[in-house]
């Protein structure tokens, strides 16, 4: 509850302050993309992994301000260790930093490895309902969605494709799903959570007695239900899509909706370039940002820009939200999780 009233706390003080910067536009800002220039640089830890987005993204803010980026590509739990180390060690590198909200709530709270950025004029484009699916808009600004569904081999599947999640609790698919790790960070906790605040605990359960059988590579698993080895793989990043274009795989959201990630961005404590961090901030959710996400498949946060949509993602850009993870649940959600499938 204290979490709650923090959370409702801060979101009516951010709100007071965000105001105001749509409203001052370009006098106070244009100090700060100067300052920004002046500083010349910008570190960003990102989350996000081999995607082409952080390359596409540091040519384009360097093309509009001069201002070079460096970026460090590393995993979750990295991320978290790297900045605690710097953060002891006194040497502070990052600047901006992009990962899920839940790990950027946690890094906050727990760490102190994070800092509210001040409002940004782009802030205001942000839809309502990301700005509180974050839950904490002065430490972290949306910047895009990732959407999980499932997976089917077409040929196993044939005309039995699945409507709900809970249709892969019918008894012929015991042995053919292939899920990542429910128990860990990732997608897989995050459809645990969704389907487990949607279906409750009976759901998991009952799926666990299918007999799943976790992984942690996912592109390797898309291709297990690809070569048959498997019906279906839970849950699957839609932008994934794509690539299996040919193969005997189909893409299927269920009625009740995608469970997502929200991913965003954030200023790290003691930035030493807090006015290039503002700058690459709002730059994200920008149009020449967020088509760049959108080129990807990555759900945009902000609205007016379908046309950036490739053909072959606007299927799936938008998809109804079943639900997510959240930091205040995850340690109760994880234990669930680990009990549930031994």
């Amino acid at each position: 509850m204290r979490q709650r009233i923090w959370s409702a706390l801060a979101l009516g003080a951010w709100l007071a302050a965000a105001s105001p910067v749509a409203a001052q536009g370009t006098a106070e800002w244009d100090k700060t993309v100067a300052a920004a220039k002046a500083e010349g640089t910008v570190t960003l830890y990102t989350g996000l992994v081999g995607s082409p987005t952080s390359a596409a993204l540091v040519k384009e803010f360097a093309k509009e301000y001069g201002v070079k980026v460096e970026v460090l590509e590393v995993r979750a739990t990295e991320l978290r260790e790297r900045l605690r180390a710097e953060k002891v060690a006194g040497r502070h590198l990052a600047d901006v930093m992009n990962t899920s909200n839940n790990q950027t709530r946690q890094l906050f709270a727990e760490d102190g490895t994070v800092q509210p950025f001040g409002a940004v004029p782009n802030q205001g484009r942000v839809r309502q309902a990301m700005t509180e699916a974050a839950k904490a808009p002065e430490i972290q600004l949306p910047i895009f969605g990732l959407y999980y569904a499932i997976l089917a081999n077409a040929k196993l599947v044939g005309d039995d494709t699945p409507k709900s999640w809970q249709d892969l609790l019918d008894p012929r698919w015991k042995g053919k799903i292939l899920s990542d790790d429910m128990r860990a960070v990732g997608g897989g906790h995050t459809i645990f959570v969704a389907t487990h605040d949607r279906f409750g605990a009976d759901f998991h359960r009952r799926l666990a007695a299918q007999e799943p059988q976790f992984t942690r590579d996912m592109r390797e698993a898309e291709r297990r239900v690809a070569r048959g080895e498997f019906a279906f793989y839970i849950p699957f990043l839609l932008p994934n899509a794509a690539p299996l274009k040919g193969l005997p795989v189909k893409l299927v959201i269920p009625d009740e909706g995608a469970a997502f990630t929200l991913y965003t961005a954030s200023m790290v404590k003691d930035a030493p370039h807090p006015n290039a961090a503002r700058l690459l901030i709002s730059f994200m959710i920008s149009d020449e940002g967020q088509r760049i996400y959108a080129k990807e498949g990555f759900g945009m946060v902000v609205d007016g820009l379908d046309d950036a949509v490739p053909p072959e993602f606007r299927d799936i850009a938008s998809p109804k939200l079943l639900g997510s993870s959240d930091f205040s649940t995850d340690p109760e959600m994880y234990a669930l999780a680990r009990e549930i499938y031994k």
